[in-house]
């Protein structure tokens, strides 16, 4: 299996349009040790040719049409891409389907849950519908065309995303990690981009997988706060964080296979590739995503 990462960030990228933070300001001087970061998004392949891809942030549709990749034959409008994995009701998480819609042509795939509540909740995605199925936990699903990739979803627990807050309260139950094997060699890939707590599911599943992208929203729980005063936590977003008692530094170190830190926000020490936080993580032999990374499983 070959997997690329089109976005290592939080799902409004790094930096965000409306931070003035050193470290966004930063990034927007193209620092070297501050690299720009897209929102995350993870495409993978069994055969380098056509892909699948997990999460759509709002950037989707742009990095889609800038990736040599992603190109369709000359006068065709058919993209080699065959799946469209959403794991999260977060609007800067499933919304770049949208921009999609006109010309899509591939299968969108979430939890049962998740299609329900964005579906009878938010009108934008009707037009999605009939390209959209919706899976019971743990069913397996076929990522490509020749069935080598096999995906199933887990739960994760999670807040009500912001916009159906007010209309919904169970959308929380619409958050997943995505589970990826391949047929030919057992090998696994785990994407959970986004984890509340590590509980005893969650830690099974990171523990089973080769490669595991998790989330590394924020290095300590109230980095945030501390930038800018009265705004809401990691964890109040939900979010575990990296340091500290259950923080996921000390299960990840000391799991096989690799493991690899996305949807790294721009307060988070680790958005500053020379930050002493940065090197302790290497020193625990867990990586920090960016954008472009590559890698086979």
């Amino acid at each position: 299996m070959k997997a690329r990462l089109l976005g290592s960030g939080v799902a409004t990228g790094v930096p965000t349009w409306n931070d003035g933070s050193e470290a966004a300001r930063k990034a927007r001087a193209l620092d070297a040790d501050h690299p720009r970061r897209l929102g995350a998004c993870l495409a993978v392949s069994a055969d380098g040719v056509r892909f699948s891809i997990l999460e759509a942030p709002f950037h989707l549709a742009s990095t889609l049409a800038n990736e040599p990749l992603f190109a369709p034959p000359e006068g065709s409008r058919a993209v080699p891409i065959d799946s469209l994995i959403l794991s999260s009701g977060d609007l800067d998480a499933s919304g770049g389907a949208l921009a999609l819609r006109s010309g899509l042509a591939v299968r969108i795939a979430s939890s049962a849950d998740l299609r329900r509540e964005l579906l009878d909740h938010d009108a934008s995605f009707v037009t999605l519908e009939p390209l959209w199925t919706g899976l019971g936990w743990d069913r397996p699903f076929p990522l490509d065309r020749d069935e080598t990739l096999e995906a199933r979803l887990f739960p994760l627990p999670g807040p009500v995303p912001d916009h159906l807050r007010d209309r919904s309260t169970t959308a929380g139950r619409a958050r997943a990690g995505v589970r990826i094997t391949d047929r030919r060699s057992g090998r696994r890939l785990v994407w959970a981009p986004r984890i509340e707590k590590l509980d005893s599911a969650t830690l099974a599943e990171l523990r089973e997988a080769d490669v595991r992208f998790v989330d590394g929203t924020c290095y300590a729980a109230d980095e945030a706060r501390r930038l800018r005063p009265g705004a809401r936590s990691a964890v109040e977003l939900g979010h575990v964080p990296i340091d500290g008692p259950g923080g996921s530094l000390a299960v990840l170190a000391g799991m096989t296979g690799r493991s690899i830190y996305v949807h790294v926000a721009a307060s988070n020490p680790l958005a500053n590739r020379s930050a002493k936080e940065a090197a302790r993580i290497a020193e625990a032999g867990v990586e920090i995503g960016l954008d472009g990374l590559e890698l086979e499983v």
